[in-house]
């Protein structure tokens, strides 16, 4: 399992600079690129719920799956802090039956590269089509194949301060199989507080993906009008320098 209790206390520090709000504006450009108004949101892999809240306060109503509970229960207590009303949902975005509609389903940072295997893959686009209504759209982020290979990931170290007297320290370490499409990721985190250092250490598979295997997985499921764009850009074509790809699928009207 992935986002055990030490990492997933870690996480919100860690990723700090992220900017949600930019991530939310893209997301809602792309519903006016693709002239959509949807008033409810899937969010698969919702983590943290930096995206699930940011969507709520921009009055969208949204429901979020997650597998961690450790990261819901940090999800649940940003929303109650914020007054907002997020439904959260534990469960596995492979295998979970909701029975119900949405107008879009999104899964963000890089959700989908999670899922390692192709049977996965197909489950969660799957599960995506049969969770929209007529026309939704959904989207996702991952890792862009060609780009991986062009620019190899490296070892990485980040430091950060979490502004509660803690500090945070993140070693990375990633392995590519280029015949799997993976990069086996293994952290390590420290965290240092009171002059006491606690330790946790996780290892996250994560596939990088090409966009004619990831049409092939859509238009299976039942999406067409399939684009890919540079994460964060609507103006141009994807190229090898793009390390994030997003994908805009849209469920078929019968």
């Amino acid at each position: 399992m992935v986002f055990k209790e030490k990492y997933a206390n870690a996480y919100d520090d860690l990723y700090q600079d992220k900017d949600y709000e930019k991530e939310c504006d893209f997301i809602e450009a792309i519903f006016k690129k693709f002239d959509y108004k949807p008033t409810t949101i899937l969010d698969l892999g919702c983590g943290t719920g930096g995206h699930a809240l940011i969507l709520s306060k921009r009055g969208y109503k949204v429901t979020g799956i997650d597998r961690s509970e450790y990261m819901l229960e940090i999800a649940k207590s940003k929303a109650h802090a914020a007054d907002i009303a997020i439904e959260y949902v534990e469960g596995d975005i492979t295998s979970i039956n909701l029975n119900r509609k949405f107008d879009a389903v999104v899964s963000m940072f890089a959700v989908m590269s999670y899922q390692t295997t192709n049977a996965a893959i197909a489950a969660v686009c799957k599960l995506a089509k049969d969770c929209l209504v007529p026309g939704g759209l959904f989207m996702f982020d991952c890792w862009h194949g060609p780009a991986v290979l062009t620019d190899k990931p490296t070892p990485r170290i980040k430091e950060v301060n979490s502004g509660k007297g803690e500090k945070v320290i993140r070693f990375t370490e990633p392995q590519l199989d280029i015949i799997s499409h993976i990069v086996k990721v293994t952290f390590k985190v420290w965290n240092v507080k009171n002059n006491e250092l606690s330790e946790a250490n996780e290892t996250h598979p994560m596939r990088f993906l090409f966009p004619q295997e990831i049409k092939y997985f859509l238009e299976v499921a039942g999406f067409d009008n399939i684009n890919f764009y540079p994460f964060l850009n609507l103006d141009r074509d994807l190229t090898v320098n793009d390390w994030n790809m997003m994908v805009v699928g849209k469920q078929k009207q019968t």
